[in-house]
């Protein structure tokens, strides 16, 4: 092989590595978090059973901002929640089982249809 012939070899395989590169691949996008207005469209009214790393339960999210859970074992608090782009959060009044409640806690909610991801726990429709 010439050096002409090895110089065109070599700008092919640069330029065909190039374009490779610069493909579009927005189709391997990962999955992003909900915009506000839809996690409210999709909590707001409705109860949902929750899994999480420690307990699990159901909630009820009322349309006001307030919720009523159930934490299967140990008994029910009330709450209130609302929600920022790709972020559900929460907090909760004492109750027994929770003496101190707990302050606002803003999480990453992702997810479609009746299954939704809330920082470690699976929310499904109740």
């Amino acid at each position: 092989m010439n050096c002409l012939s090895r110089r065109t070899a070599f700008i092919v395989i640069a330029l065909g590595l190039a374009g490779c590169a610069s493909q579009d691949r927005s189709y391997e996008t990962q999955p992003t978090g909900l915009s506000a207005a839809e996690i409210r469209n999709v909590l707001s009214g409705k109860s949902w059973r929750w899994s999480g790393p420690n307990n699990s339960g159901v909630t009820l999210y009322a349309s006001d901002g307030t919720s009523l859970v159930e934490v299967t074992g140990k008994g029910t608090t009330t709450g209130t929640w609302s929600a920022k782009d790709g972020e559900l959060c929460e907090a909760f009044a004492p109750a027994p089982f929770l003496p101190k409640g707990v302050a606002l806690n803003c999480q990453p909610m992702t997810g479609s249809g009746n299954v939704y991801q809330v920082g470690q726990a699976t929310f499904t429709l109740a």
